[in-house]
């Protein structure tokens, strides 16, 4: 009995080592791999795969982390207001 491939488990891999690749790209990658797969199969594997996500506490850890590499919170917030103005 052949052996099942797991096409969703290398849609995950070129995912993971290409983050920003569209499903054409990933659809060309697998072709050179000899998997068949449809821009479909990639779509849900991208909206199933979860991606980790900040909660509340670790935001505020990287807030305080960046306050405090910018001298204190008056000058975080110096920095924030410099940065709205350029974008």
């Amino acid at each position: 009995m052949p052996k099942r491939r797991n096409k969703a488990a290398k849609i995950r891999a070129l995912l993971a080592d290409n983050p920003g690749a569209t499903a054409k790209e990933i659809i060309k990658m697998l072709a050179a791999q000899r998997v068949r797969v449809s821009p479909g199969q990639v779509y849900n594997v991208k909206s199933t795969t979860a991606k980790p996500n900040l909660d509340g506490y670790a935001s505020l850890l990287q807030a305080k982390k960046m306050a405090d590499a910018l001298g204190g919170v008056e000058q975080a917030r110096a920095a924030l207001d410099v940065l709205a103005k350029l974008m």
